[in-house]
């Protein structure tokens, strides 16, 4: 089971924010690695003076420090793909950081003075993640081995420096032994003072300013989380009044008709059916996402709010409407859109009301623009008015009404067929009978 899926919305995110941290310590300890090759590369062509065989230890060690977290990274995620990732795993920060003060030591050594920048690194290395502050305390004191160890075992090891030998030795290269003849004890002292001293308080100073900027960076990271929240909170409520009201107003107009609320609950999961499967046809991949079908079933129920300006006498009559009657009822699509801009303008949400309003006024228009109210055609009807027509039409086919008795299935079908091209946009139909044939090729 993923680690993430135990985790709340904060922790999936500090998580997260470890795993990134992982791997952009991975990128850099593969330039060390580079750093390394390079470093032996120099030696070799002369412009370092180490001893070759000092050298060759001081970089195949190096190398092995830097490259052991790639190499363990690569075992358990790309040839044995394990799950949960190594990368999620908190520890492997620990490895990572005490690869590079292992991997930075023994190069310090070899290089002495040249390599006063790499003592910063493993603090560096630390201070890319979120509880930075105690691992910098941990870098520090491991400083104190550290810096020390470099200086004296660049002194007895590392490359030849005037200044570092008290300006007693020349240009050629000083064996162990030559190195221990020339300074005298109270060298090992000035050594103390003259190297191990500043190189430990520079680190001192950049591990601190690490963990100010850390300190800041946490405190930075907490505050957005915490606005996070709120505004996870605010939308989570602004969407359960939304869904509220959505409710009570398909409520009000089930005690209108009956008819009607039963509608609404279905014509919503056959718009449902009907957009989840356009959103994977490559004629609709482009115009729908996951979160705009969700916006779209959630205003469907909205398509006939309008009907509640209507009066029973008009609405609940059993026999044919005049054409009076008729134009009254058409205007339950622009007074539903007047509605929704009324009821939902405040709850900062444009794309629902966006949506809910094109479904309310629009899905009645035609193709082939012999709808209402505008008369509209082929793409200038909104995608989401073009779905619930079909969805809307289909229930009216197969359900009683004041007016009509309810007709089987499959007729309902074919005449909704029939009319692609005409009453309905013929993509969506195509898509219908693809949803259709595969429930009638399902064993029920």
């Amino acid at each position: 089971m993923n680690v993430n899926s135990r985790l709340s919305g904060n922790e999936k995110w500090m998580f997260t924010m470890e795993e990134n941290a992982n791997r952009f310590n991975l990128k850099c300890l593969a330039v060390l690695c580079g750093f390394t090759v390079l470093c032996e590369f120099c030696n070799r062509i002369g412009v370092f003076t180490v001893d070759a065989k000092i050298m060759n230890i001081a970089a195949a060690t190096a190398m092995l420090s830097f490259s052991l977290p790639i190499v363990v990274w690569l075992i358990h995620d790309k040839l044995l793909k394990k799950t949960p990732s190594v990368l999620t795993w908190s520890g492997f920060k620990f490895v990572i950081v005490m690869s590079v003060f292992f991997g930075v030591t023994v190069t310090s050594v070899a290089l002495t003075f040249h390599a006063i920048l790499l003592l910063a690194l493993p603090g560096i290395f630390a201070a890319q993640y979120s509880d930075q502050r105690r691992l910098l305390r941990w870098m520090l004191i491991a400083s104190v081995i550290l810096v020390p160890v470099s200086v004296y075992g660049g002194f007895f090891f590392g490359l030849v420096d005037r200044n570092f030998f008290g300006g007693v030795v020349g240009k050629e290269n000083l064996t162990l032994e030559e190195r221990i003849a020339v300074c005298p004890p109270r060298r090992y002292v000035d050594l103390f003072f003259h190297y191990v001293m500043p190189r430990f308080l520079s680190i001192v100073i950049i591990d601190i300013l690490l963990s100010g900027i850390g300190r800041r960076n946490t405190v930075m990271v907490a505050k957005q989380m915490e606005l996070s929240e709120k505004a996870n909170e605010e939308m989570r409520k602004r969407n359960e009044l939304q869904s509220l009201v959505i409710q009570n107003l398909s409520s009000l107009i089930e005690s209108r008709d009956e008819n009607t609320g039963e509608h609404v609950v279905r014509t919503r999961n056959y718009v449902s059916q009907l957009a989840h499967e356009m959103e994977a046809d490559e004629a609709f991949r482009d115009q729908l996402t996951d979160d705009l079908v969700a916006e779209i079933e959630n205003a469907a129920p909205l398509h006939d709010i309008g009907k509640i300006a209507v009066s029973d006498t008009i609405l609940l009559k059993p026999g044919k409407l005049t054409p009076e009657e008729f134009e009254i009822i058409k205007q339950h699509t622009t007074k539903g859109g007047a509605m929704i801009r009324n009821l939902f303008s405040n709850l900062d949400d444009p794309l629902f009301l966006s949506l809910a309003e094109d479904i309310a006024v629009y899905h009645h228009e035609w193709w082939d623009g012999s709808g209402y109210p505008e008369g509209r055609s082929g793409r200038e009807i909104p995608l989401a008015a073009r779905i619930m027509a079909v969805a809307d039409v289909y229930d009216a086919l197969v359900s009683d009404r004041v007016y009509k008795k309810a007709i089987p299935k499959d007729q309902a079908l074919e005449i909704i067929y029939g009319e692609a091209g005409t009453h309905f946009d013929p993509d969506i139909i195509r898509i219908l009978k693809t949803i259709e044939a595969r429930s009638a090729a399902t064993p029920q």
